[in-house]
């Protein structure tokens, strides 16, 4: 009787805290991710409990992550969804009223109906292609050309490129590159590419008789480029959705904007791509009158120079 009541004593309290690690495996496993073991006691058991804590605080983020990885692919089809299916939906109508026997329609409206369709064809033609460029940037895709890419002729090649549309906006362009920040180590063709894009988007609200400015500087270790606009600004609640697919700026910026310029709604979000993709960082600041685009790419160090002084890029 004695020892069964030392027993008792001894492993009494072991047996029940086993069965609260049984108890919670139960719960785990029947899919209760919040399920989890008594860690009391110090002793082999609290760290089976411990262990089995751990695994399901494991089991419950990967489950979250999936959740939300899940969420955002539901999102991303209904945005994609959307975006094309408006301009199918104007080329579907234009080209049933071209079709109709019993409509007379006169020259200059056909051939008005005829640029819009043309128009629409070469938004969708922008969105498959921009869907397919973030695809790649953002699954690796793609080899980079890596090189010293002077930000001079970055900088010259964006105003030739846009210099008929500032011109007939009446928005002129300013640059300047300070001393130790006239090169980028990077892909020539993809930087440029987010060069224009945000170019491009700065275009859409600087006003009439105002400047766009396209700085370089040395900062820390970093080259830092910015891209300045004196638009109406973006609202502080958007500010940190800008780079998003798709996402539309409401407000006072959306109402300025040149709709003759619109894009995919896929640009800044190829521009951050192929920003992180180099290694480096994108921010975006505003307040009304003045909005500034910052793309910081660290520069190697004196001791790197001789070796593969290109970002980890593929």
């Amino acid at each position: 009787m004695g020892a069964t009541v030392a027993a008792a004593l001894i492993f009494g309290p072991a047996r029940r805290r086993l069965r609260a690690v049984e108890d919670a495996a139960r719960r785990l496993g029947g899919g209760d991710l919040t399920a989890r073991a008594p860690e009391r006691g110090g002793d082999e058991v609290a760290a089976v409990a411990a262990a089995f804590n751990s695994m399901a605080t494991d089991l419950a983020a990967r489950a979250d992550a999936l959740a939300t990885s899940d969420r955002s692919r539901r999102q991303l089809l209904a945005d994609v969804s959307h975006e094309l299916t408006t301009p199918m939906t104007a080329l579907r109508g234009y080209l049933e009223t071209l079709r109709m026997p019993e409509l007379q329609l006169d020259e200059a409206t056909r051939e008005r109906y005829l640029d819009i369709m043309n128009d629409e064809t070469g938004r969708l033609e922008r969105i498959i292609g921009d869907l397919l460029d973030l695809a790649r940037l953002e699954g690796g895709g793609g080899a980079f050309a890596i090189a010293d890419v002077a930000v001079a002729d970055l900088f010259n090649r964006v105003l030739a490129r846009h210099e008929r549309t500032s011109q007939e906006a009446g928005v002129s362009f300013t640059t300047s590159v300070e001393p130790g920040a006239d090169a980028i180590i990077g892909d020539r063709d993809r930087l440029e590419q987010a060069l224009q894009n945000l170019a491009a988007n700065a275009l859409r609200f600087a006003p009439a008789g105002s400047a766009i400015d396209l700085s370089a500087r040395r900062e820390e270790g970093a080259v830092v480029l910015t891209v300045t606009d004196a638009g109406p600004g973006i609202p502080a609640e958007h500010l940190d959705h800008v780079f998003d697919r798709f996402y539309k700026v409401e407000g006072s910026r959306a109402l300025h904007a040149r709709s003759a310029t619109n894009g995919s709604g896929l640009g800044l979000s190829i521009v951050r791509a192929i920003v992180e993709r180099h290694g480096g960082e994108i921010s975006v600041a505003s307040e009304p009158g003045r909005t500034v685009f910052t793309l910081r790419f660290a520069t190697p160090s004196a001791g790197d120079e001789d070796s593969a002084s290109a970002p980890d890029v593929p």
